[in-house]
């Protein structure tokens, strides 16, 4: 039976995926309550939601929200973290939390829209930040325009030397 608080929570669910940049599913199985405190303060600590949701509702609303092959992913315990602003973030944390528990997997996930299998976090999770790829890319733009302004720099310089000695031979 369909109840409000049931509605409520794909509605809820519906926003964060419509609204994400990166969501990671992972299997918890395993993991103490004092663990998964810790994992849910490391997730939130970089501005990631995590939560465990219910298998239905999440498949629900990530149908209503358009992501096509993230209800096959649901099964068994589910956690989802969701991030908003850099979507390599969720998969750097999640990689890094399968390292540090062995009852911790991700099972995978959605980067801007794409579906990502669980073998492809591992790759993802190495990707530079956004920032540090827009950081990346100024200093890219840069150093060529530094190096046309250093050389433009000389010729004018060698040109200043050409004519001081040609005034230098029309005086003599």
């Amino acid at each position: 039976m369909v109840t409000e608080a049931k509605e409520e929570a794909v509605k809820e669910l519906k926003e964060k995926f419509e609204k994400a940049e990166g969501v990671v599913l992972s299997n918890y199985r395993g993991i103490s309550a004092n663990d998964m405190v810790e994992l849910r303060e490391s997730f939130t600590k970089e501005g990631i939601e995590y939560r465990v949701v219910k298998n239905t509702l999440a498949s629900i609303a990530a149908e209503q929200a358009g992501l096509e092959g993230l209800p096959e992913l649901l099964e068994g315990p589910i956690a989802v973290a969701v991030g908003y602003d850099d979507p390599v973030l969720p998969f750097k944390i999640t990689s890094d939390t399968a390292d540090k528990y062995d009852a911790f997997s991700a099972k995978g996930g959605v980067i801007e829209g794409d579906m990502v299998a669980p073998e492809e976090i591992e790759a993802i999770s190495k990707l530079s930040s956004k920032e540090e790829l827009l950081a990346n890319f100024a200093t890219g733009l840069k150093s060529p325009i530094r190096k046309l302004a250093f050389v433009l720099k000389a010729k004018v310089k060698d040109l200043g030397v050409v004519l001081d000695q040609v005034l230098k031979a029309k005086e003599e």
